[in-house]
């Protein structure tokens, strides 16, 4: 292993950076600091005792993407990336990724970079030795290996002239038991081997193209052919199979209508009760509550599930943070309260929606508003707008609002109209 090599290895030097507490600069193609990383060209290593070591962003590293693979590898922006955002959400990460035009290192792998960054792994496998991953070979994909067969197939086309005939059409290999199975089920089944196809008198490079693709195809009968031809071309006859069946079965049904129109009706003044056609559903009346969808809310549907069935207050940020944690970045527009309250037949429990906006409101029906029976505002009259009653005084006339503040808070100017303060 050389030392130059090594001095120059992108995780190398990220590793000693880390160590050294000297993190890499984003530059410019000017080598001016970047101040995104998209805007930067190059990552700068600080050294404690030479010139800082400038490395491409898009330089490839010698941490591979997949496992078991050594032509494919993390690049030096999707490390740095991974490293920079290693205490962000999911959502944020992949977001900043798009954001700086390099990508990012999958989420099953970005744990393990960071912990080979930190020196707490070497890799578990994923890591090459340096000066390793020079030697590997690019494996050809199935596209990259297509475009070149047809590449070299136009070539030889171009150099055999236009008087020359192209290659017979490769013949469609049949499978021995899909054959006899297709056997079995129609006795006229057979495999027809296709003719060349003639590239005379192609000339520009678009038509000989499309003559080879061509010629690469594999043609198949489809139903159409299957149901409608027999061996010899013979065109099958459905019209005794139509006079036969379809007709009794047409008959029968007209028939049928025929029947029951001629029947009178029976009197609907009262209809008769049918037991077993059972009780019609009843319609869902549980009441709705409205909250407002403003950021600064004290209650947000965040934390009013909390608020509403245990009588505990939380902060709508600190609700958020610990529903993040368990994964849940966006919060839900309907919400199902259980209310639990003493009776004189003993615990009886009543259950709310809660709602922050019209369009939510509107899965209801379009009675919806018959159901609200509580609004909670934070005064705002942007949140009236949208609403059956845009005026607060009309509506706090039909529901009932709500307004909660702090004690040391000053009160919104229109928040008490027709309205309880908490």
């Amino acid at each position: 292993m050389s030392s130059s090599a090594s001095t120059s290895d992108p995780l190398l030097l990220f590793r000693q950076s880390n160590f050294l507490s000297l993190p890499a600069e984003l530059l410019t193609a000017s080598s001016d600091p970047a101040p995104s990383l998209a805007l930067a060209t190059h990552l700068s290593f600080p050294q404690p005792s030479s010139d800082p070591i400038s490395i491409p962003k898009d330089a490839p590293t010698r941490y591979t993407s997949k496992p078991d693979s050594r032509d494919e590898f993390y690049t030096l922006g999707q490390v740095w990336l991974a490293w920079t955002e290693r205490d962000t959400g999911v959502r944020e990460y992949l977001m900043r990724g798009q954001a700086g035009g390099v990508g990012y290192v999958g989420i099953a792998d970005r744990k393990g970079v960071v912990d080979y960054l930190k020196g707490e792994s070497e890799g578990a496998g994923r890591v090459l030795a340096v000066g390793e991953e020079a030697g590997a070979a690019p494996v050809p994909s199935a596209a990259s290996a297509t475009v070149e067969s047809v590449s070299v197939a136009l070539e030889a086309t171009a150099e055999a002239g236009p008087s020359k005939v192209a290659p017979v059409k490769r013949k469609y290999e049949v499978d021995v038991a899909d054959r006899e199975f297709c056997k079995k089920v129609s006795p006229n089944f057979e495999v027809q081997p296709l003719k060349g196809l003639d590239l005379k008198g192609l000339d520009n490079h678009g038509s000989r193209l499309t003559a080879q693709l061509r010629a690469e195809e594999i043609e198949l009968r489809d139903r159409n052919s299957v149901l409608r031809t027999a061996g010899g071309g013979k065109v099958h006859d459905f019209y005794p199979w139509v006079q036969g069946v379809m007709v009794e079965k047409i008959r029968a049904l007209r028939n049928s209508f025929s029947s029951s129109g001629s029947k009178q009706a029976a009197p609907a003044s009262q209809p008769a009760y049918d037991p077993s056609r059972g009780a019609k559903k009843a319609k869902s009346t549980n009441p709705i509550i409205m909250i407002s969808s403003s950021p600064t809310s004290l209650i947000t549907m965040w934390n009013v599930k909390k608020f509403l069935e245990q009588g505990i207050f939380e902060p709508s940020e600190v609700a958020r943070q610990n529903e993040a944690a368990q994964g849940n970045v966006r919060s839900e527009d309907m919400i199902p309260v259980l209310r639990k309250r003493s009776g004189p037949n003993g615990e009886v429990t009543s259950k709310y929606y809660v709602v922050d906006g019209v369009e939510a409101l509107q899965k209801f029906g379009q009675d919806a508003w018959d159901r609200v029976i509580c609004v909670v505002t934070t005064g705002q009259a942007w949140q009236f707008k949208p609403y059956k009653w845009q005026d607060p005084k009309v509506l706090f006339r039909n529901v009932k609002g709500i307004y909660f503040q702090w004690s040391n808070e000053p009160t919104n100017p229109s928040s008490g109209i027709g309205m309880s303060r908490r």
